[in-house]
């Protein structure tokens, strides 16, 4: 998949996210099993909140051209796809919720992987652009010297 259809649904993913989490943050927890008292309201919506600023990034920077910045970015998607599945399996593991608790390890998981993948993938066209070759600038400048 490229990398800016990938961005663009994630961009997608991530609004539905904040929009339930700010709007319904009660409802969402109860198709888990939960129940959300007013300290878990909210942080479901501070979580809300981040996945709009996040999805706004990924829309912002589909189209970006390989450069250190848009690795960077995608680096942090990996991160925190990785670590938002990573909590999301202890927590279904730990029985925690009902049978959708692993609907959020495979979200979270698909893009982690995804954006590794994009990374890996990407990451060589950018270093060339970002002279990180071995025949950049350094390496240049030391048989120049």
């Amino acid at each position: 998949m490229k990398l800016n259809i990938l961005l663009a649904i994630y961009a997608v993913v991530a609004a539905g996210f904040c929009v339930g989490l700010l709007i319904a943050p009660a409802f969402w927890i109860t198709l888990y099993g939960a129940k959300a008292d007013p300290q878990a309201v909210v942080l479901l919506r501070l979580t809300g909140a981040l996945c709009g600023g996040i999805g706004v990034m990924a829309w912002a920077g589909r189209n970006a051209e390989p450069s250190r910045s848009r690795d960077a970015m995608i680096l942090g998607l990996v991160v925190a796809n990785a670590l938002a599945a990573f909590v999301a399996v202890a927590g279904a593991l730990a029985g925690v919720y009902n049978q959708f608790a692993w609907k959020p390890v495979l979200t979270f998981g698909a893009f982690a992987i995804s954006f590794a993948l994009q990374l890996r993938n990407n990451l060589t066209s950018s270093d060339e652009i970002a002279g990180l070759t071995p025949e950049s600038s350094q390496s240049k400048a030391f048989r120049h010297s």
